[in-house]
């Protein structure tokens, strides 16, 4: 008996161990462990424990038979009356109890890891709430720094924007200066490669439309020369006379007039004949001056810096004959210096002593079979006095800002033949 007491005293759990209780293990999720076990287990109590308690109790004799237990009786005494005393189990059935969880996998925790766990997770109220503050604190001081990273985001995002926004803006601006400098340099190019149809769309329509502008102030003139020969030229207005029209022609055409008796001198217009006589005439200039009783619309004379800017542009020889009552000529003015222009508008015996105008009207010359400056046959290029020519003996002029303000000259007196 002392020999097993022994035995069973080496066996006993050491003063840690003792005070583990049930609630201080760790239950893995075992499916071997039948239910009920686990059910005793958070009971504390097995039938088969209370069994060998009351017979380390002594109260059962060794070697007899337990007496029944009647359950129901003891379960409806449980309910209805006072809860019987349930003596406390000894240290050898906790002992054998905790080897018996081992067994089933159970893991104890050591009193220096049930108190790490109860400082972690408290059992309090105090402890409670305090936990719970300490996790609101944490989740206010997590939120705080959220919102300062994604303020700073923002911030970051919105610095973006704007730089893109106005590098946008300078990028567009830029754009919009590189397609008008592109299409600056198209229409150039376009109007450089169109200018041999405008020219040909500009004789066409100073063909057509200037013998209607123009027409009414050129007339045909017809004269005989001093030998009795019959002469056709042409003669435009340019100042009102007396009542009447001065107009300009050539001396050349009206060479026998200046010697009296004088052959007469006769202007023509749509089956109509005037009448005129010699008022002025300048040999040198290849120029002279009729006049008549008639009145017809004058042309508007070019100023001298319009007649320079007429240089290399097109202009057009008029003469009093054509279906529309003139004829147009287009050339180009080549040429403008003291002794007067050159140009290459193509021009018959009946353009003679007619305008050379501007597309817009505007006279900057007068034709003429017979005017060469210089002595030198020029081929096809002809040679004119030009407007201002007109002003210095046969006209007097008064050059404006916009215009020239003509009257006739004093007359001259044809010689005695």
């Amino acid at each position: 008996m002392n020999s097993e007491t022994a035995s069973l005293e080496t066996l006993e759990p050491t003063a840690a161990e003792t005070e583990t209780t049930a609630l201080d293990l760790v239950v893995p999720n075992d499916p071997t462990t039948p239910e009920a076990d686990l059910e005793t287990a958070a009971d504390g109590h097995t039938p088969e424990e209370e069994e060998e308690e009351e017979e380390e109790d002594g109260s059962i004799p060794e070697g007899l038979p337990a007496p029944k237990v009647d359950r129901r009786r003891l379960i409806r005494r449980r309910a209805g009356g006072v809860a019987p005393f349930v003596k406390p189990p000894g240290r050898f059935a906790r002992w054998r109890r905790l080897s018996g969880w081992r067994r089933r996998g159970f893991v104890p925790l050591s009193p220096g890891r049930a108190k790490r766990r109860y400082q972690i997770l408290p059992r309090t109220v105090i402890g409670i709430s305090g936990m719970l503050m300490s996790a609101g604190i944490g989740a206010g001081f997590a939120g705080a720094a959220f919102y300062a990273y994604y303020d700073d985001r923002l911030a970051r995002n919105e610095e973006q924007v704007a730089g893109f926004v106005e590098s946008f803006d300078q990028q567009f601006a830029d754009a919009a200066g590189s397609l008008d400098q592109l299409r600056g340099e198209s229409i150039d190019q376009i109007r450089g490669e169109l200018l041999p149809l405008e020219d040909y769309v500009s004789d066409a329509n100073g063909v057509v439309t200037l013998p209607q502008t123009v027409g009414p102030s050129v007339w045909a003139l017809e004269v005989n020369d001093d030998r009795g020969r019959q002469l056709v030229g042409a003669a435009f207005a340019v100042v009102g006379h007396e009542g009447g029209t001065a107009l300009v022609t050539s001396y050349s055409l009206i060479r026998a007039a200046t010697v009296a008796p004088a052959p007469p001198i006769t202007l023509l217009k749509d089956g109509r004949r005037v009448a005129a006589t010699l008022w002025a005439w300048d040999a040198d200039r290849d120029l002279a001056l009729v006049v008549t009783s008639e009145v017809i619309p004058p042309l508007e004379i070019a100023t001298n810096a319009e007649v320079a800017a007429t240089v290399g542009q097109r202009v057009f020889a008029i003469s009093g004959i054509g279906g529309q009552g003139a004829t147009a000529s287009p050339g180009v003015l080549l040429d403008l210096s003291s002794e007067g222009i050159q140009h290459t508008a193509r021009q018959g015996p009946a353009f003679a002593g007619g305008p050379l105008v501007t597309g817009a009207g505007l006279l900057v010359g007068v034709t003429s079979t017979a005017y060469s400056p210089t002595g030198v046959d020029l081929g096809d290029v002809s040679a004119a006095p030009d407007a201002s020519k007109l002003c210095e003996q046969i006209l007097r002029c008064a050059e404006g800002s916009d215009e020239v303000v003509v009257e006739a000259a004093e007359p001259e007196v044809a010689e005695d033949g």
